[in-house]
């Protein structure tokens, strides 16, 4: 059994919302976009009994032509995730324990037509022992 946070995170948080686009991941689509990527992260404590906390880094990354319309959104998003109270596993993998903004949104650049910009978070998780995992 794997973690689902990432397909919590997109399912059931980001593709919710009322944004200019569906929300993809690892990259973004053609046209005006929005992506979630995961980020490489060794922050970690691991417990004696297998579990571990774990700061799950990622980064949102919305594309758009009009340049205010990529900005604002990414402001909205990152609002939206800094305030969020919960996103529960669906296979009981981890506990959630919040999210925050370890990078504020900013401009990446410009490529054709789209504007990019993107924002880095960490979401903590406590982990549970796979074996805790198994639903019934």
């Amino acid at each position: 059994m794997t973690m689902d946070f990432l397909e919590r995170l997109l399912l059931d948080v980001l593709n919710k919302q009322d944004y200019y686009a569906m929300v993809s991941s690892p990259v973004t689509l053609q046209g005006n976009s929005i992506a979630v990527s995961v980020m490489p992260s060794n922050n970690r404590a691991v417990y004696y009994d297998g579990t571990y906390d774990q700061g799950y880094m990622f980064q949102v990354m919305t594309k758009h032509e009009q340049q205010l319309e990529a900005y604002q959104t990414l402001l909205r998003i990152t609002d939206f995730l800094d305030n969020i109270k919960d996103i529960p596993s669906q296979n009981n993998s981890y506990e959630f324990n919040g999210i925050t903004v370890a990078g504020d949104p900013n401009v990446v650049g410009k490529d054709g037509n789209h504007y990019f910009y993107v924002a880095q978070f960490r979401a903590d998780l406590y982990i549970k022992r796979s074996e805790l995992h198994e639903t019934t």
